[in-house]
């Protein structure tokens, strides 16, 4: 009966629950109670009497509880008539900014929050509101941040924000918190003594903030980001912005979170975010020296995401802004303050020989381009360090005098500052300069940075590349190259895969390449002039400003000459692919495949061979082999043949020796004679170590087991199939991705940071900067080769005598037990590597200690003149290299291939 009568009418509530449900009016009568306590003590106050802290912060409890009721009731709100009707903020205020005790500044700033959202009275309308609130926080600002916390600086850019977001929904509130006409009274009760800030003191209070980190800096961006849009609504706020002092802030701003980043920088990832192509190399860990830091250390993480955090919100300023004078301020101080003063004196005093500022420059320049994609930031950025030309004054859009006083003003402040401290100009170094020489450094660490650079800049800013990096000229006029000559070059590239690792299932390793070579040039920034690509939008969102020059050498048909210094530099990297450390082939094969997406790029002559018919005889390649010949014209090559024939028939194919060029030098281009020498020396090897194959099946073995593990990690023992994968993938946008920043060290060792793609646990071991495919599937995932081969997979390869080998591998199977990384001792054992040049960039140890320093008690490899012109790595750092070359040249195969589909590249006549 008790439970029916509670349910129905409450009856069994019990009188203390009754008590707490008070009138409006009664409600009003405790709450004018509090208000003459606080006007007692204010008159204490004033008379210099000590009134304790316990019954004020008792006493604001009170005010805030009350009002925070009143809130969910319904109308009338009597307490909040009552503060507007006898100004009782004014008094908190006075109360509370006598006290410098925290918990009483964080219950006031709650009580000034609560009358901002009051409904039914609309305090932002009163100037003496925002006079108190404000005269309020400004006394705590000028106190300085060491009295209050974190809390109550969140609590302070909340109050701030509240009032931004509601002046941007209601600008007619905007004349009383912006009043240019203010009396001397006026003045005098603001909380400062400059003019400019007088004027708008909430503008000044909250670009305080914007600097922080967290919580407290997204609100003070967010809700400054909220006054500058309404520059639009207001030519008087316009015309302030412009002629205050707000660029000359945030671009010093942006250059003191610049100057917080080490200036010293050592690549280097944890243990549970090392890639399993590096974690399986041994390659020894680069010293750190005493003055430098890791990418993964904690500190330089958190410098780093606030100095990109705040880079951002610069560029949400120029989208947000619609100002054009206020953007052009704002541009012209980005480049005479961050760019001219620090970005670029760092680009030129930096160097390989005090350990890692080259290294460091180049890996903030990356991480700055894939940061941002607000055109006219990114284009001024790379113009200025490219050292493009810019739109000669007369021809530029006509500015109004205010901005045109402000843009002197900001030169006559460069111009002062280069009395002090004479800068360098990028006229006479540009950043393709730094880029030229760090590939040639000797450090490992300074070409990986630089060869991740060049691929960010290839892959969202192919324009500048074009116009700027590469040496280009027009190709419009160049025919096709015919079905004949495309079959060549991608029979042979097929070829020289299956020489260098041969294996059953290299027909779906290249299905792979294929899926991730789609993606890769779906996406490309010129794809979508080329290609018809509904709802799909890459790249900035706003038109290029007049003020920039158009860049249109990108959008036409284009070939690389070839004695481009920067493809010269590439190739000769390709040429010591087998010596090169394994972080620097991933970079540089990330590089090429960048370098080819381009679909206005022409391939021919660089890339590809002379497009012309070629001799399709098996001497060349193995079209014969496949079942392709000339007179076969299907656009769709594959592996069906190749690997299908040679099991069903029980063929298998014949090697010659010495090894055989693939290319004929007539026709070869430069990189087609690089991999042909790079596939002679592994032959080479193959000859003359004993159980290569062997080595090299277990090798991908080790990689597929790794896959695997991090499969089974990331999506679960259960995890659906590649082809399920692949069926229900997602498509997102760059605009979508560019918000989701994962942690500084993955922004550091990816190659782009708004759509990390892992790709790390396949051989190539880097990540495809796509924004559209989410984690791909690692090549050696599609690898069944077995821990131990069988003699009869091993008889499809035969090799000719050599008198460093005592046995063949075709005759007697290996008699030793193999373990998946083979024999420790053979594997740490050294082989002798010619170079193309003496630079020893991965400075290799003997990694187990070992005194045998190389295989059989001798050098092993190519005959070289010198010692100058080899160098000696370990096996097992070959072998991963193979492993790293044969998927790089199936992935050349898989673009080509799908560039002629996409393009439409080759003649069929």
């Amino acid at each position: 009966m008790d439970l029916l009568s509670k349910l129905v009418g409450g009856a069994g509530a019990s009188p203390a629950k009754q008590a707490g449900f008070s009138s409006p009016q009664q409600r009003s009568i405790r709450f004018k109670k509090l208000h003459d306590q606080l006007q007692i003590w204010r008159r204490k106050i004033s008379a210099k009497q000590d009134v304790p802290i316990e019954p004020v912060l008792a006493c604001l409890e009170d005010i805030k509880k009350t009002l925070q009721d009143e809130v969910q009731t319904p109308e009338p709100h009597l307490c909040a008539r009552h503060v507007s009707t006898f100004k009782i903020y004014s008094t908190l205020s006075q109360v509370a900014s006598t006290y410098h005790n925290e918990p009483i500044i964080q219950e006031t700033l709650d009580v000034f929050k609560i009358l901002i959202d009051c409904e039914e009275v609309e305090f932002l309308e009163e100037k003496t509101f925002a006079d108190a609130l404000l005269g309020f926080i400004g006394t705590i600002a000028i106190t300085g941040p060491l009295m209050v916390s974190v809390d109550t600086e969140g609590k302070i850019v909340e109050v701030l924000f509240a009032i931004a977001s509601n002046l941007r929904l209601q600008p007619k509130l905007l004349p009383t918190w912006f009043r240019l006409n203010m009396t001397v009274e006026e003045r005098d009760l603001g909380p400062h003594t400059r003019k400019d800030k007088d004027v708008f003191p909430l503008f000044y209070l909250t670009l305080d903030y914007v600097h922080h980190d967290g919580r407290v800096g997204d609100f003070a961006r967010t809700g400054l980001l909220y006054i500058i849009e309404l520059a639009s609504h207001s030519e008087q706020l316009e015309r302030w912005i412009v002629e205050s002092d707000l660029a000359t802030l945030m671009a010093s701003g942006l250059g003191a979170l610049y100057g917080q980043l080490s200036r010293k920088l050592v690549l280097s990832f944890t243990k549970d975010s090392i890639p399993a192509i590096l974690s399986f190399s041994d390659t020894p860990r680069p010293k750190t020296p005493s003055d430098a830091e890791k990418t993964t250390s904690s500190d330089f993480q958190a410098h780093l995401a606030t100095f990109l955090s705040y880079l951002v919100f610069w560029q949400d300023v120029l989208e947000h802004c619609g100002s054009e004078d206020v953007k052009r301020s704002l541009l012209d101080h980005f480049k005479f303050l961050f760019l001219q003063q620090l970005l670029y004196p760092s680009l030129m005093e930096s160097s390989d020989a005090d350990g890692g500022s080259s290294v460091a420059v180049l890996t903030y320049l990356r991480c700055i381009i894939e940061s941002i994609d607000n055109a006219e930031l990114i284009h001024l950025t790379l113009q200025y360090l490219l050292a493009v030309p810019d739109i000669p004054e007369d021809e530029r859009k006509p500015a109004r005098p205010t901005t045109l006083a402000r843009r002197r003003k900001s030169q006559t402040l460069v111009t002062n500052l280069a009395q002090v401290q004479e800068k360098p100009m990028p006229d006479l170094f540009t950043l393709v300069d730094l880029v030229l020489t760090s590939l040639q450094s000797r450090n490992q660490q300074t070409v990986t940075a630089t060869l991740r650079l060049v691929s960010v800049i290839l892959r969202s800013q192919h324009q500048f590349a074009v116009s700027a990096m590469i040496k280009t000229e027009y190709s419009g006029n160049l025919p096709f190259r015919t079905i004949g000559a495309h079959h060549r070059d991608t029979a042979l590239l097929y070829k020289m895969a299956e020489d260098l690792i041969s294996h059953d299932d290299l027909r779906e390793a290249y299905d792979a390449h294929l899926e991730d070579a789609r993606t890769l040039l779906e996406t490309h920034c010129c794809s979508p002039l080329l290609l018809p690509l509904p709802n799909f939008k890459i790249g900035p969102k706003n038109q290029v400003s007049t003020q920039f020059v158009e860049r249109r050498d990108a959008s036409k048909p284009h070939s690389i000459k070839p004695d481009d210094p920067l493809l010269l530099a590439l190739i000769s990297l390709l040429e010591g692919f087998l010596a090169n450390d394994i972080a620097t082939n991933l970079g540089l094969t990330q590089a090429f495949a960048t370098l080819i997406s381009c679909g206005n790029t022409r391939l021919e002559y660089w890339l590809l061979q002379e497009p012309v018919d070629g001799d399709f005889s098996p001497k060349r390649s193995a079209i014969s082999d496949d079942g392709l010949d000339g007179s076969d014209h299907d656009d769709t090559i594959t592996l069906n043949n190749r690997v299908g024939n040679s099991k069903q028939n029980g063929q298998t194919p014949k090697k010659s020796s010495p090894p055989r060029s693939y290319v004929v030098n007539h026709v070869a281009s430069p990189v087609f004679a690089a991999l042909d020498f790079l596939v002679q020396e592994v032959e080479a090897y193959r000859h003359d170590i004993q159980d290569f194959d062997t080595y090299l099946a277990e090798r991908r073995h080790v990689f597929k087991v790794g896959d695997d593990i991090d499969k089974d990690v990331t999506h679960g023992s259960n995890a659906p199939s590649r082809k399920s994968e692949d069926s229900s993938r997602p498509t997102h946008s760059k605009a979508g991705n560019a918000t989701q920043i994962g942690s500084i060290s993955e922004r550091l060792m990816s190659e782009t940071s708004s759509a990390n793609i892992s790709r790390s646990s396949s051989p190539r071991g880097r990540q495809l900067d796509v924004p559209s495919t989410p984690n791909l599937i690692g090549r050696l995932t599609h690898l069944k080769i077995s821990p131990s081969p069988s003699p009869s997979k091993m008889e499809s390869r035969t090799f000719s005598p050599s008198p460093l080998r005592r046995d063949s591998i075709t005759s007697t199977p290996p008699k030793r037990v193999i373990t998946p990384m083979g024999p420790a001792d053979a594997l740490r054992l050294k082989v002798k590597i010619k170079t193309q040049d003496g630079n020893d960039r991965n400075h290799m140890t003997d990694v187990g200690g070992s005194e045998i320093s190389s295989i059989r008690s001798g050098s092993v490899g190519p005959d070289t003149q010198s010692a100058e012109y080899s160098k000696e790595i370990t096996l097992s750092h070959l072998l991963t290299n193979i492993v790293i070359l044969q998927e790089f040249i199936l992935e050349l195969a898989a673009i080509i291939q799908l560039r002629a589909s996409l393009f439409g590249e080759v003649e069929f006549g």
